[in-house]
């Protein structure tokens, strides 16, 4: 073997080592209080046990449109080959993080050498975003990783022509693991096009385009999907109405700002502050530079996937901004200021384009290993409450009041029986009852209505942020005697939660309720609560999950 491959099998096992050591440091034993991290537990345990892709959490058990199946289908292999805790899923996050910061390093060091490619790994692995999102159940670490490996197998396709098929392959499930990757499969089939190449662009467009057209077929129309939303001035806030074309400059220009002098630069170094908005413009200009000097020579997917991808995040909403979407530019931001670097260290005395060089890679590392040591600890701190408390126990009172209250209508309440909810996913994960989002109105009808709609006689009145005290704690003062009290947990007021019963139609008052400074609604019928309560896991585990504790007999 030749001193240059030697070089570089050491440094990807060197890449690899160091992004395992940082992502098993920083790993955090506890779920996120994100729904997402639920929703994608709730779709593996569907296929697992039904072998459907439907929302099993809501009451009316839907198919699921929005999230692509790739993720949640290798979830479901862990699941049925015994996985039962979130440490087993969140390992997917982790070793898709190490993975993508080895094909990062490949692909990097096929054009700038094996150094330079192992500092744009290192700088991408030791991001303050990318070692966050490594042991989450989210689908990002593994959306980076198809990415990273369709643009280096790409890259490589000039050497061998079967490498082509691997990265129509990788491009194929990043696409199916993020709708984002869309912009991936686009840069794909346009180079094809500028290649000239009919015959393989039409057996791409065919081997991705067919199930890509089913895909958007079986959501097509549906509520909640990203196309819908997209248009949407805040998709968590539907009252507020939908935008039109002209309103997307004004939102792309917001995004830009957002991103270059926060998401961007915050999710490399862990901070915000002017110094790091300076960064972010140092960053992106740099990027920019080289991104162009690149395209001059020569461009390859990666030129067009650049453009695209960073396109449709500036179009999206505001309120979905952030750095997650930002990962994937991570690896080529760090390439393309390499380049403008070299093109600049040109003009430059060498001994002062050095400093300048280790310099700006100082000013990103030694923050990032700052936010690194920080979430160590936070890790550790997180890991000894869920010990002692159970899963949710590091979230303090608020949270765990709301998980005490889920585990508990596992066992006690009815068969059949659904909750509306803050955090529905959340909620069925830890109990097995399907929950619905209550309506963000305090519209006493909304929540009636939805409690019709639906067949639930449940709703939780929790204090896990303060939407359910304005809506639901608003429905209830207007119309106390439309609600039973089922149940309390924890302290209400200091981070306490009550389930309410939602009494049939016959049973409740027409007339509002007159103003008083204290609301007291009965107790529920007695067969509101099962009379003996059954035996359903509990998530007291540090990290079991209560859901998927019940397939085992």
């Amino acid at each position: 073997m030749s001193e240059r491959p030697r070089l570089g099998t050491a440094l990807l096992v060197a890449a690899v080592l160091v992004e395992t050591v940082l992502v098993v440091g920083a790993f955090n034993p506890a779920p996120h209080t994100g729904g997402d991290n639920a929703g994608y537990v709730s779709l593996a345990y569907a296929l697992v046990t039904t072998g459907s892709y439907v929302e099993l959490f809501d009451p009316a058990g839907l198919p699921h449109t929005k999230y692509p199946p790739v993720f949640p289908a290798l979830l479901a292999v862990l699941v049925w080959l015994g996985a039962r805790s979130w440490v087993a899923l969140k390992s997917t996050a982790a070793v898709a993080t190490v993975a993508a910061v080895a094909f990062t390093y490949l692909w990097a060091a096929r054009r700038l050498g094996p150094w330079a490619g192992f500092a744009v790994a290192m700088l991408f692995g030791g991001s303050s975003a990318v070692v966050y999102y490594s042991h989450w159940v989210l689908s990002d670490p593994v959306f980076v990783a198809f990415t990273m490996a369709a643009l280096w197998a790409l890259d490589r396709e000039e050497v061998d022509a079967r490498w082509l098929a691997v990265g129509v392959l990788c491009a194929a499930l990043a696409y199916f693991t993020r709708s984002a990757g869309l912009p991936l499969v686009v840069a794909l089939l346009s180079w094809l096009a500028l290649e000239r190449r009919w015959r393989t662009l039409a057996a791409a467009a065919v081997a991705i385009g067919v199930p890509a057209l089913a895909w958007w077929a079986r959501g097509a129309g549906a509520p909640g999907s990203y196309a819908s939303e997209f248009w949407m001035v805040d998709p968590y806030q539907p009252a507020l109405g939908n935008i039109g074309v002209a309103a997307l400059l004004p939102r792309a220009l917001a995004n830009v700002w957002g991103y270059v002098v926060g998401h961007g630069p915050g999710g490399i170094v862990g901070a915000r502050g002017p110094w790091v908005a300076l960064l972010g413009v140092v960053l992106v200009s740099g990027a920019l530079f080289g991104w162009v000097r690149a395209a001059r020579d020569r461009v390859g997917p990666v030129e067009l996937f650049l453009p695209l991808y960073a396109g449709l995040i500036l179009l999206w909403p505001t309120v979905w901004s952030g750095d997650r979407f930002a990962l994937p530019l991570y690896p080529l931001v760090f390439l393309y200021g390499a380049f403008a670097a070299r093109s600049l260290g040109g003009r430059a005395p060498r001994v002062v384009a050095s400093l300048a060089t280790a310099g700006l890679v100082l000013w990103m590392a030694l923050p990032a290993a700052a936010s690194w040591t920080r979430a160590v600890g936070d890790a550790r701190t997180c890991g000894r409450a869920a010990e002692s408390g159970g899963a949710f126990a590091c979230y303090g009172p608020r949270v765990g009041a709301f998980a005490e209250a889920a585990e508990w209508a596992g066992a006690s309440l009815p068969d059949g029986a659904s909750v509306l909810s803050r955090k529905p996913r959340i909620f069925y994960v830890l109990s097995g009852v399907p929950s619905r989002t209550f309506p963000f109105l305090d519209d006493p009808d909304a929540h009636l209505g939805l409690a019709d709609e639906l067949g639930t006689r449940y709703v939780l009145l929790d204090e896990w942020d303060g939407l359910a005290s304005a809506y639901v704690g608003g429905a209830v003062r207007a119309r106390p005697t439309a609600f039973c009290f089922v149940r309390g947990f924890g302290r209400p007021g200091a981070g306490g939660a009550q389930l309410l019963g939602v009494l049939p139609a016959g049973s409740r008052s027409a007339a509002p309720h007159a103003a008083a400074a204290e609301v007291r609604i009965e107790s529920c019928p007695a067969e509101y609560v099962r009379p003996e309560p059954r035996a359903y896991p509990s998530s007291s585990s540090s990290t079991g999950i209560p859901l998927l504790e019940g397939l085992d007999p």
